[in-house]
This record gives C-alpha cells, structure tokens and sequence, in this order.
C-alpha cells in the first residue's frame, strides 16, 4: 500500500515505520465489535453487557512453542488465535462479543507482515464469531511474534456452564474433533510443508474450526459441565473429573489412538449431559461419568491412562 508520500508503507520494517504508522495501517483491516459504544483509539474500550454479565478469557501464542512461521502464514496464525480464545468462551455456553489483542513483534518485521497477521484476525471473526470485533490491544517490541488476546462474551441469560458439575452417572460427549490437530502437527515435522498444506489434518492445526455453535446449545440441552478442550481429550477430561469430584470412563469400543487420547488444539467442547437423550445432535457420545476413584480419573480399559498421562504443557512439550 503506497502512502501519501509515494513509499510503500508495507514494505518497512516495524522499527522503520514505527508503531504509530503500524497501527494506522492495520486498524482498518479490523473488524468493529457491533455491541462497542467506544472502540480503538482512546485509553480503553467500551462495551455494552446486555446480560449484566460478562465472560472474560485471555490466552496467549508464541513464535516457538505455539506456532511457527516456516509453517504458519501469519494469516493462519491470527485465525487460530481467533479460534482458540472463542472456543473458552463457547465452552461457557456464551457467545464471543469483543477482542483486545496485543501484538509484539520484532522491529525487522515488515508492516506488511502486521497487516497479513491482522487479516487472519479479520477473517477468522468473519468466520467464526461475526458477531464479535475487534475493541482494542497494544503493539510492542520483541524478539519473536508473541499474540495476547483477552475475549469477551455474553451468557445471552444463560448460567454459565463450569467444569465442576460433572456427576456419576452422566454421559460424556464431545463436539468436534478428536486429535486431527494432532495428527497434523506429527505430519509437519516429518514432512514438506509445501506438500502438506492440503492435508486436511494439517489445515486443521493451522487454521482450527471449533463448533463454536454448540457451546450454547449444549447449554441450552442442560449440560451439566463443559470445558475447550485445547490440551488432549485425556487431560481436559481430567480437569473435568477433578474439579468435578468423579472420574470419567472413556468408551473402549471407539477407535482411541494416541493423537485421539492426548493431542491438543483441536478446540472441540466436551461436555457432560444427564443423560443419552439430552446429547444434541452435533456432540458423539465418549463416555460416562462414574463415582470417583482415587488415582484414575480417567479410565479406559486397556489402558493405563494415569501412567501415561499427556496432552499439551508448554512447559514440558
């Protein structure tokens, strides 16, 4: 994009531009959220809360440990940061209202680059959670592409759906996928990723579609606990089980695998009902909730599950 002065402003560097004519740049290619009175350009946003509650999440991505961009275009990166904080937010039962997102980058990114990040927020709002906009964030230096994002959203009267209220004798469901990000992944390291990009597993990792649709209407169905499940069937069901106070007994008659047991990012809702009849259609049946039983919150038969525990710890992965 050429500027009044003839240069083309995409072309700079960050550190050549500086973040006033950055953020001039991108700001544009953002979204407006519909239920903001104030949006970017003041101190802080204002946004309306038509059910006098708000939900409130915040996730982080980092070049390195989250993504990487001899993988990722940045578009892809800012769609699935879009994703994966929507995802927490229809794991409530709400709908996604409004982002802030915060951006550092290194100075020797081009404005170009900021602009490419910015239209894979645009579009995975457009995709994913229309109903949302973008209401403001920050722009900083740093030696690696790091993205904050804080994501608002609305229970529309609903009571929020929490993780704790799991009880025996309860069906354990999940919408969406079971380890296709996973699989994804595992094929990036082994593989071309000019190749690959077509691979339907792999353009789940990178661009995610969470059904961020059946956040609400699991609600709406009367489940009774809910949580994203963004670190591996194994270990969100875990989180479940514990702060429920139950254990969960998976199905061993579904076609468990590694990537289906402990692979993270798919961002599919797993979700409790009391019982068959309640399951919407969109959610598949993965099990049931039993009594609690100390050391094995999760139980699959044939599997020692607690031994070989996984899914995604930043810290450890």
């Amino acid at each position: 994009m050429a500027s009044a002065e003839g240069f083309d402003i995409d072309a700079l560097t960050l550190a050549e531009a500086g973040e006033g004519a950055a953020l001039a740049r991108i700001l544009p290619v953002l979204p407006p959220a519909p239920l903001a009175t104030l949006g970017p350009g003041d101190d802080a946003a204002v946004l309306t809360t038509p059910d006098s509650r708000v939900v409130v999440s915040c996730d982080m991505m980092i070049e390195g440990p989250d993504f990487r961009i001899d993988w990722s275009s940045l578009q892809d990166v800012g769609y699935k940061a879009v994703a994966s904080n929507a995802a927490d937010i229809a794991a409530m039962g709400a709908i996604t209202t409004g982002l802030e997102i915060a951006v550092a980058a290194p100075g020797s990114a081009r404005v170009g680059q900021l602009v490419a990040l910015a239209e894979g927020f645009a579009e995975g709002i457009a995709a994913l959670a229309p109903q949302a906009g973008v209401l403001g964030g920050d722009l900083s230096h740093s030696p690696v592409w790091t993205i904050a994002v804080t994501v608002f959203g609305d229970l529309q009267g609903r009571e929020p759906v929490k993780r704790s209220g799991a009880k025996a004798g309860h069906i354990l469901a999940l919408a969406g996928e079971r380890g296709l990000s996973h699989e994804g992944l595992t094929k990036l390291r082994s593989g071309d990723i000019t190749q690959l990009r077509s691979d339907p597993a792999v353009q789940h990792h990178l661009r995610p579609t969470p059904p961020l649709a059946m956040g609400p209407i699991a609600a709406l169905a009367g489940a009774s606990a809910m949580m994203d499940v963004s670190d591996g069937v194994v270990l969100d069901a875990t989180r479940m089980a514990r702060a429920s106070g139950v254990s969960v007994r998976l199905d061993s008659s579904l076609p468990w695998s590694g990537h289906s047991l402990f692979g993270g990012e798919d961002h599919g809702l797993l979700a409790c009902f009391p019982n068959r009849q309640a399951v919407p259609q969109g959610f598949s049946v993965l099990g049931e909730v039993v009594d609690h039983r100390e050391g094995h919150p999760v139980i699959l038969d044939g599997w020692d599950l607690q031994e070989s525990l996984g899914g995604w710890d930043p810290f450890t992965a």
